[in-house]
């Protein structure tokens, strides 16, 4: 499966008994239906809020992305309520995108003010950066040019 929107190929990441499919190009992640709420149950330890359901459509100039599991293009639509992000959201199979940087924004948002739940989007990221860094090149970012070599 490739990114939508760098078309690098999106790499399988399992955090929290959930398989995330993460961009190691431009930090994109794909969530199948049903992951985002459940990631945000786990690392906020509460119920999703309204807040994670991208039923408004948004007004943007971005172009349209196509879905990486059907191919259909996606549709724009707001995911949050205090500062709304643009997010992806296939009208097929009901997956989601978000650009990197945008979990963060999305799960700070239906955490409570407790700092350890402010970090957890956090956390999810950096469980995905250190599980790649200490995997060889070839393995993790099969598109780059120095996909052979292998540092020690």
């Amino acid at each position: 499966m490739n990114c939508p929107r760098c078309k690098s190929g999106l790499v399988v990441v399992e955090y929290s008994d959930i398989e995330l499919d993460w961009c190691p190009q431009c930090d994109g992640l794909w969530f199948d239906s049903g992951e985002m709420e459940l990631l945000a149950m786990k690392t906020t330890h509460s119920e999703p809020n309204a807040c994670l359901v991208p039923d408004e459509p948004a007004t943007t100039d971005e172009a349209l992305l196509r879905c990486p599991l059907c191919r259909k293009k996606m549709h724009k639509r707001l995911l949050g309520k205090e500062q709304p992000v643009i997010v992806d959201v296939c009208p097929r199979c009901d997956g989601l995108w978000l650009d990197g940087g945008e979990l963060e924004q999305v799960l700070s948002q239906s955490a409570s003010t407790d700092a350890e739940e402010d970090s957890s989007s956090s956390a999810v990221l950096h469980h995905i950066r250190e599980t790649f860094a200490s995997t060889p090149q070839s393995q993790s970012v099969p598109n780059n040019s120095e996909a052979g070599s292998v540092r020690e």
